[in-house]
């Protein structure tokens, strides 16, 4: 059971991922309102979110900025819950959404100001491939903000110990970032719940 809740948080489908896609709502709220505002939005920006889940943080940016959206998320469930909740912005034309792995579909280089992910990068067993892939995709100058759960409280959780979840510390991280050629800027820790501390971790191309 425990491994099922896993995959669901990873991979939400059927009944169970539509109360997974709930508590995504309500438990990343407050980290999207941090990860916005740390993006530094402009006019015009091309912004792309890898793991969109039920389409908060697209609605919430393009309901403040003047800018075009991207979306990859690989669960069919997120993927059309996303697109109902952003139908006006995708028939505006100021958003896109696809359904597929980030790792799989091809993105051009240089093409976006802004890369962000809330909760994502446990589930990349090797991070110098995307993370090469998101250098390679932002223009020179561009951000890359992300949020990941502290170690330590990830290995108190009981549905994280299986081989789905890989509990990367600030410090490989970090590492990782700077060999695929980012400067980090920032990374800080913050209380999000009584139980669980998280880093936003903040890089520059």
């Amino acid at each position: 059971m425990l491994k099922f809740v896993g995959k669901q948080l990873r991979k939400p489908t059927g009944f169970f991922g539509k109360i997974i896609s709930i508590l995504m709502q309500k438990g990343n709220s407050s980290i999207y309102n941090r990860i916005i505002s740390e993006l530094e939005i402009n006019q015009n920006d091309n912004i792309l979110e890898i793991g969109y889940g039920p389409g908060l943080g697209i609605e919430r940016i393009l309901a403040k900025y003047d800018c075009f959206v991207t979306g990859i998320d690989f669960s069919e469930l997120m993927f059309k819950e996303a697109t109902k909740r952003n139908k006006k912005y995708i028939d505006s034309k100021m958003a896109v959404l696809y359904l597929g792995d980030f790792l799989s579909i091809n993105i051009n280089s240089n093409e976006f100001d802004k890369i962000f992910c809330l909760n994502v990068i446990y589930f990349w067993d090797k991070l110098h491939e995307p993370f090469a892939k998101i250098y390679r995709g932002l223009k020179d100058g561009g951000l890359f903000c992300f949020y990941m759960a502290h170690q330590e409280d990830l290995n108190k959780l009981k549905f994280t110990k299986n081989d789905i979840f890989n509990k990367y510390s600030i410090e490989q991280v970090v590492e990782k970032l700077e060999i695929s050629g980012f400067k980090v800027i920032n990374y800080e820790i913050e209380i999000e719940y009584r139980f669980e501390r998280g880093y936003f971790i903040k890089c520059r191309k």
